[in-house]
């Protein structure tokens, strides 16, 4: 009797961890659970959420912004060197690379709004990059050129760079997200009637 009630019981262990191991959450981007609370989530900043807000009056240089993935931005400058050594023309080439990593969760501010763009910045004031839900895109994306292989073409801190999605493989995949917390208010009575009688 003991044998069969500790098979029964294991039995039920290994079907519920199998259980919730399978509803486990898997391929959404998620935020790190030290930022995340109970009542506060991350979600796409949507042009749908941008008009509610605006429509609600609220400035969106006010809120607080984050990428999905992590984003490495690469400028790259060649140097050309030109002297002469016992009468022979020397020519040095070289090259200097600046790299930028921006982690995923990072938050950022909005410093402008254009329409549908808005001048992102992960770091001082003036260095911006921009974010847009263009043509069919609902989701804020980032902006830029010469979309090919992964990567664009953007303009950060007056210069050119190459972004690329160092978790993801396709820049056109890094989307702005928010944190919303959503409060439902009620103002429902309940009452009960009690009835009528004839006088």
């Amino acid at each position: 009797m003991k044998k069969t009630i500790l098979l029964a019981v294991a039995s039920i262990s290994v079907v519920s961890s199998l259980f919730f191991t399978s509803c486990s959450r898997k391929g959404f981007a998620t935020a790190p659970t030290s930022m995340a609370s109970s009542d506060t989530s991350f979600v796409p900043f949507t042009k749908n959420l941008k008009q509610r807000l605006e429509h609600d009056g609220i400035d969106i240089k006010k809120i607080q912004f984050y990428t999905n993935e992590k984003m490495v931005l690469r400028h790259a400058t060649g140097v050309e060197k030109g002297q002469v050594k016992s009468g022979i023309i020397m020519i040095d080439y070289g090259q200097s690379l600046s790299q930028i990593t921006i982690p995923a969760w990072t938050p950022a501010v909005c410093e402008k709004v254009d329409g549908d763009q808005l001048m992102i910045s992960f770091d001082a004031p003036g260095k911006t990059m921009t974010f847009g839900a263009l043509y069919a895109n609902t989701s804020f994306i980032l902006v830029g050129t010469n979309y090919h292989n992964g990567t664009v073409d953007i303009t950060y801190d007056n210069q050119p760079y190459t972004a690329t999605c160092a978790s993801c493989g396709n820049a056109a995949d890094i989307k702005l997200f928010v944190r919303k917390n959503q409060a439902y208010k009620s103002d429902d009575v309940n009452r009960v009637v009690m009835g009528r009688k004839v006088n």
